[in-house]
């Protein structure tokens, strides 16, 4: 009762404290104490049955063991009462005591099932978990369950702990370590142990029962990997050709296996299969030599939820029956439409043919035995590895026989056998056994440098007396070596092509004659036989020089010193040139151009040397230099040029000349030394040294001494003593030239007294030298003199003038009479006269003179422009002129001195791109790059000359530039190959079309002509010389041996020196009116065209067809009216008519027509003779055409020409014919006749033609055969043209004229005919040759003929005269 009085005291005061215990402590345990000093009782406030608390002493200790498991914590509250006997008494005192019961391991871990069934499929994957129930331990900490461990090994587990909250407990998962596989193992007994932490451990056991469950995871599987059955190939339908099995792992319908063949196996569906039992039968018919094996893909497929399948290759092999007779397949060797072939040299035991035996049966069925028949046959059959061979086993002879027919059986071991037979020929053949044979050892030929790639130069031919493909020659160049180096470039590539079949041999590029002269070619000829027999031939092809190069000088620019004493024609300078062409063309003449006439006037220079030489006298004093321009031109008219500069040395040829024969002066004797006494002056128009002149004292030199440079005379030594004394000085004038030129003056001194000597007034200083620039103003002084009287009794004035005045000093100059003050009385100008020397005189009024020397030097002022020597300037150059060469001069001065007259030249008011440069100081214009006529014809452009002190102080003039234009453009077709068509039913003298080129020359460099090159068909048609058009040449009498189809080759070619060609290809179809009607059938028949177009091309088609026929009546009927002018026939000199009133006498510039359209002939006026009157049918004179005849013309007067042009002999009337002074056409009763038929209308006219005149390699057998006109031209240069080809002739003379006339022939054609070189043009030469060259007019006036000119020449009898 106390004590619950007490507790409100007490609780205000209440301490805690705190014990533990372990759970399971026996009793008597003393938990803890609450002893306090002075303590008298303790006393719980509640009773706690498991603990005591002694009231004495104040222990608390076990009465029950605790078990914590129950109860983990005791609180109570103890009275503490103190002894009241102390000193200091005490409140009592509450203690909190609060017990903690700490774990002991006194419990187990405890699954709550000890045996779990469960079920997994085998699919599940590697780390599925499956949760477990965990083992449960009332224990703390670490007594609690702490691991989990399966104790039995080998199951695909593991167990995964984990943490059970706070608690120091842990659960643990089931986790797949291994996949599974039921068909492995389907069932696993687990056994876990759970275990606690405690000491010792405590631990209990739960088995796991684990199912592994199916999943179709397993593919069937066949008992074979391959199935190999065999059936006979005549097995019946039905019959088992095996039994596939599969199993599969899987139970159920996972394990339920279906079978299948692939269908595309199996499509002929030979074979079908049981989808159960899996047996594979017949459902076909075999043939094993069709099919001798059949594979086949079974499929065998589960039925899973998810099938799976797998399959298996059944190879079945077709068992072989006989069925099949063996096959026989000889192969030759060399066989020819199935027929074997076999050389007659071959050996016993050369193969003939190998023999394949082929039987579709295997096995003895296939076993073949092979054997040959043929009686006599020199053959046998031998085994070769696996096939067999025919080969030879006699001696074959070609002669005797050359086929032999033979027969093979072949049998096979099948029962019953099968037999087969074969027939075969073999022909023996001939051997190779002739080479071939050239018809030449060498050949020789010759081409022109410029021909084109592709032409053809010569055919070599060899035969070979073989048979067969051994007599087939094929022919190649095996080399090609140059033979006669020239200068040019030897790595210039040539080549040569052969035709491989004909032998042909043609250009294969461009051939340079100034590399090579000629070329050696080996060709081989090599048959078709085996092995290949050979031969060669030398070709040597001699290449026809060209004229392609210009000439070269050695130098571009020469320079040469000539002195201006040489002797006319004294050589200066030989310049030389050469010219890589060779022949004729290459001797070069040399002229010098009429750029500079003074040169030319000159100069003169050996047209055959080069050397230069003077051709009149020259004069350094005149002129000091000479620039020409020289040109070296060979026979073909190409040309060079060179520049010389010719530089004139000055001669001391001119004495010094003073200005006065004899000087006078006078002297006091009391001068001094030094005193001037006078001046005397010479001058030398030579130059530099040899104009430098120095004076000397030749007389006199002991009293007087004179400036050897100026001239002025001093007195030398004192006078004293002379009086009345005349003194006599003798005065040399001497230039620097080598050797001297001099010559003397005399000056005459009189010395005395005063009272001898007038007593002058005297100047202040005895010479005056001034200065002054040629811009001094008017009125200016320039100098001051002052002169006083010796004479002490004179005061009077002294006047002062200038004496010795000249005109120019006097128009300069003026003097003070009074003052002495010297100034300009007019402007000076140094380039007039820049030097005054004169005298200026002191008079007294007594009369008395004294004097002084005055020299006025005027110094230069660039007042001056420079000036042209011309206004304008206009040059001409040609347009093939190479880089650097000089094209002009101009020529500009400048009168002011030094560098002030230093004259520099600029172009301005040009093209930036002129093709000149100009030489700043020297006013030399040259080429900086090639010229092209074609481009451009002119230049224009100015220069300036100024001087570089004042540049803008300049003078300027035109200056133009022509380009004169060379050939250098070949004639170009429009298109290189023409095609035409042509209607068989208009062939005679149709057109058949224009083969148009042009130029891009002028004048007669772009003038074209055409010719057809000769070809095999070339003769059937022609071509207009001038506008190209093709026409048929013949008369189409045969139309069966027409060709559809004519290939012509057209050259045209300028007139140019040297003339340029090109060449086009032409195709002249021909089409009959059939074709060109089926063509305009298809046209009109196709659907695809519309009706309105169908109309349009029948339209056109008939208007081209009217118009054809139009033009062709239109070009015959002009044709035959020009031909009414053509060839006109002229008549002996003797029998010329009297001058006849004409047309005037043309100028020798005036170009000179042919009658033929205009063409240019090119001949001068002086070989142009004039036609006469028209009364051209008496009996003196007749004209005679082809195409016309007069009757009345006696038989000696005829004559036939070949060109177009026809002149009177008769050289006092030169004028120009033309249409319109041609007899007029003859009256319609006269006949007409062709050409040929002139000459047999009257068969006495042709039987004059010298016999002399006809070829070797011709014969006329009837008057027809002679034509009117033949070809002279240098393309057949040393053959023969004849059937409109060329042809070798081996003398080397080329075809021009006739034989010799007698000498008064000879002298008819001196008086008439000048032979020039120059573009003449002829067409055939194949009636006509020279056959004495030595003496082929080599007598004619002017120069040497040269029969390889091309000329344009004529044939006609003239008073037994051959022109």
């Amino acid at each position: 009762m106390l004590l619950l009085l007490l507790l409100p005291i007490i609780s205000s005061s209440v301490d805690q404290i705190e014990f533990r215990v372990q759970e399971n402590s026996p009793p008597r345990t003393l938990v803890g104490t609450l002893r306090r000093a002075g303590a008298a009782m303790f006393t719980p406030t509640s009773n706690i049955e498991e603990f005591s608390v002694d009231k004495k002493f104040g222990d608390i200790r076990v009465v029950i063991s605790p078990d914590r498991e129950l109860r983990d914590r005791y609180e109570m509250t103890v009275v503490i009462v103190f002894d009241s006997s102390d000193e200091i008494s005490r409140t009592p005192l509450a203690l909190s005591v609060v017990i903690i019961i700490t774990d002991q391991n006194d419990n187990s871990p405890q699954f709550p099932r000890k045996i779990i069934p469960m079920t997994i499929t085998e699919s599940q994957p590697v780390g599925f978990k499956i949760p477990l129930d965990p083992a449960e331990d009332p224990d703390l900490g670490t007594n609690s369950t702490q691991t989990y461990q399966i104790i039995n090994e080998g199951p695909p587990f593991r167990l995964e702990q984990q943490k059970l909250g706070f608690d120091d407990q842990y659960s643990c998962n089931l986790e797949l370590e291994r996949s599974l596989d039921r068909e492995y193992k389907d069932y696993y007994v687990i056994e876990i142990v759970a275990s606690d932490g405690g000491n010792p451990r405590r631990s209990d056991k739960m088995t796991l029962q684990i199912k592994v469950a199916d999943v179709n995871d397993n593919t069937p599987q066949f008992n074979q990997s391959i199935y190999r059955p065999s059936i006979l190939e005549n097995a019946p339908v039905g019959s088992v050709v095996c039994t596939v099995l599969a199993t599969d792992n899987d139970k159920g319908d996972n394990a339920k296996i279906t079978y299948l063949i692939e269908p595309r196996f199996n499509k002929d569906g030979l074979f079908s299969i049981d989808p159960d039992t899996g047996i594979i039968s017949l459902s076909g018919s075999l043939d094993r030599e069709t099919s001798p094996s059949h594979e086949l893909v079974v499929r065998a497929t589960d039925n899973g939820e998810f099938p799976e399948r797998t399959t298996v290759r059944v190879s079945v092999t077709v068992q072989d029956v006989n069925d099949n007779t063996p096959q026989i397949n000889p192969t030759f060797l060399s066989q020819e439409d199935e027929v074997g072939m076999v050389s007659e040299a071959s050996k016993v035991g050369d193969y003939v043919a190998h023999v394949n035996v082929d039987d579709l049966d295997t096995g003895d069925n296939g076993k073949v035995e092979l054997t040959l028949h043929g009686e006599g046959a020199p053959f046998e059959i031998v085994k070769v590895g696996a096939g067999y061979a025919i080969q030879v086993s006699g001696p074959l002879d070609r002669e005797s026989r050359d086929t032999w027919h033979v027969w093979l059986e072949a049998r096979d071991g099948g029962v019953p056998s099968r037999v087969a037979h074969k027939n075969i020929t073999i022909k023996v053949v001939d051997v190779n056994d002739c080479e071939p044979v050239f018809q030449e050892a060498m050949y020789r030929c010759n081409v022109s440098e410029i021909a084109e790639k592709g032409t053809d130069i010569v055919q070599v031919t060899a035969t070979d007396e073989d048979l067969g493909v051994n007599a087939e020659i094929s022919y190649k160049i095996v080399t090609i070596t140059t033979i006669g180096q020239n200068n040019g470039d030897l790595n210039t590539p040539i080549s040569f092509s052969i035709n491989s079949k004909t032998g042909v041999i043609s250009t294969g590029s461009q051939i340079d004659r100034e590399a090579r002269e000629s070329v050696k070619l080996t060709v081989e000829a090599q048959d078709g036989g085996n092995p290949t027999l050979r031969s060669r031939c030398t070709v040597i092809v001699d290449i026809i020089d060209y004229n392609d190069n210009d000439p070269r000088f050695a130098q571009r620019h020469y320079t040469t010193l000539v002195r201006e004493d040489a002797m006319i024609g004294s050589e200066v300078l030989t310049v030389h040139a050469t010219d890589a062409d060779a022949g004729g063309l290459a001797p070069l003449t040399y002229s010098i151009k009429d750029y500079y006439s003074a040169a030319r006037s000159v100069f003169a220079i050996d047209p055959s040397t080069g050397v230069i030489t003077t051709s009149a006298d020259l004069d350094y004093e005149q002129q000091k230099s000479y620039n020409l321009v020289v040109e070296a031109h060979d026979h073909g008219g190409r040309r060079g040029v060179t520049s010389v500069e010719v530089l004139i040395r000055d001669l001391n040829d001119n004495s010094p000349q003073f200005s006065q024969a004899t000087y006078r002066a006078s002297l006091l004797h009391t001068v001094l030394p030094g005193t001037l006494v006078t001046r005397v002056s010479a001058f030398d128009v030579d130059a530099g040294l040899n104009g430098v002149v120095s004076y000397s004292i030749l007389q006199g030199a002991e009293m007087f001494a004179i400036e050897p440079k100026t001239g002025f005379i001093r007195t030398a030594v004192s006078l004293r003593g002379l009086t009345n004394v005349t003194e006599r000085l003798i005065v040399q004038a001497v230039d620097g030239g080598s050797p001297q030129q001099s010559s003397v003056c005399n000056i005459l001194v009189l010395i005395g007294s005063l009272s001898t000597i007038d007593l002058k007034p005297i100047f202040t200083s005895q010479e005056y030298s001034i200065d002054v620039a040629e811009s001094l103003e008017v009125g200016h002084v320039i100098t001051t003199v002052f002169a006083r009287s010796p004479d002490p009794d004179y005061s009077g004035s002294i006047k002062y003038t200038i004496s010795k005045l000249t005109q120019q000093v006097h128009d300069s100059f003026t003097i003070g009479e009074d003052s002495g003050r010297i100034t300009s009385k007019s402007t000076l100008d140094r380039e007039t006269e820049d030097f005054y020397n004169f005298v200026v005189e002191a008079t007294d009024e007594l009369g008395r003179q004294g004097m002084a020397a005055i020299q006025v030097t005027v110094t230069d002022v660039n007042d001056n422009k420079a000036q042209f020597s011309a206004t304008s300037y206009h040059f001409s150059v040609n347009e093939n002129l190479d880089e650097g060469v000089v094209v002009a001069q101009i020529t500009a001065s400048d009168l002011d001195y030094g560098i002030n007259g230093l004259v520099q030249y600029l172009i301005v008011h040009g093209e930036s791109d002129l093709p000149f440069n100009l030489d700043s100081y020297t006013g030399t214009i040259y080429l900086t790059e090639e010229l092209d006529f074609e481009t451009r014809t002119s230049y224009q452009f100015t220069v300036r000359a100024f001087n570089k002190v004042t540049p803008n102080f300049y003078q300027e003039t035109p200056v133009r530039i022509s380009v004169l234009d060379v050939n250098d453009n070949s004639p170009l077709f429009v298109q290189s190959h023409f095609h035409f068509n042509l209607l068989d039913s208009s062939l005679d003298n149709a057109a058949v079309g224009v083969a148009m080129a042009t130029d891009a020359d002028s004048g007669r460099n772009g003038d074209v002509y055409y010719t057809l090159q000769p070809t095999v068909n070339s003769h059937l048609f022609e071509v207009d010389l001038k506008t190209g058009e093709i026409r048929t040449a013949v008369v189409f009498a045969n139309r069966a041996d027409l060709q559809e189809q004519y290939n012509l080759k057209v050259l045209c070619r300028d007139r140019g020196v040297p003339s340029l060609n090109s060449s086009a290809l032409v195709t002249v179809e021909v089409l009959s009116t059939g074709q060109v009607v089926d063509i305009l059938q298809q046209v009109l028949s196709n659907d695809a065209i519309s009706r309105k177009a169908k109309y349009l091309i029948v339209f056109f088609a008939a208007a081209f067809l009217f118009s054809t026929v139009v033009l062709v009546c239109f070009i015959k009927y002009h044709r035959d009216r020009k031909s009414k002018y053509r060839n006109l026939t002229q008549i002996d000199r003797k029998y010329d008519p009297p001058p006849a009133p004409g047309p005037a006498p043309m100028k020798s510039s005036e170009n000179l027509m042919s009658l033929g359209g205009g063409e240019m002939m090119g001949l001068s006026s002086d070989t142009l003779l004039s036609r006469p009157p028209k009364s051209t049918c008496s009996n003196n004179y007749k004209y005679v055409e082809c195409g016309s005849y007069c009757p009345s013309i006696p038989e000696r007067e005829y004559s036939q020409e070949i060109i177009s042009t026809s002149f009177f002999a008769d050289n006092n009337h030169k004028t120009k014919l033309s249409r319109e002074s041609l007899p007029p056409p003859p009256p319609p009763n006269i006949p007409t006749f062709s050409s040929k038929e002139c000459l047999n209308f009257n068969p006495s006219i042709s039987s004059r033609i010298p016999e002399t005149l006809l070829p070797d390699s011709q014969q006329v057998t009837s008057r027809s055969d002679l034509g009117s006109s033949y070809d002279l031209s240098p393309a057949c240069s040393n053959k023969q043209c004849h059937d409109n080809r060329c042809h070798s002739n081996e003398s080397g003379v080329a075809s021009g004229l006739g034989s010799t006339p007698p000498t008064s022939e000879i002298n008819f054609l001196k008086k008439e005919l000048e032979l020039r070189k120059d573009s003449w043009m002829s067409s055939d030469d194949s009636l006509f040759k020279v056959k004495n060259p030595a003496s082929s007019l080599q007598s004619l006036p002017g120069q040497k003929v040269n029969l390889n000119d091309k000329r344009q020449v004529r044939f006609q009898k003239l008073n037994d005269s051959y022109v």
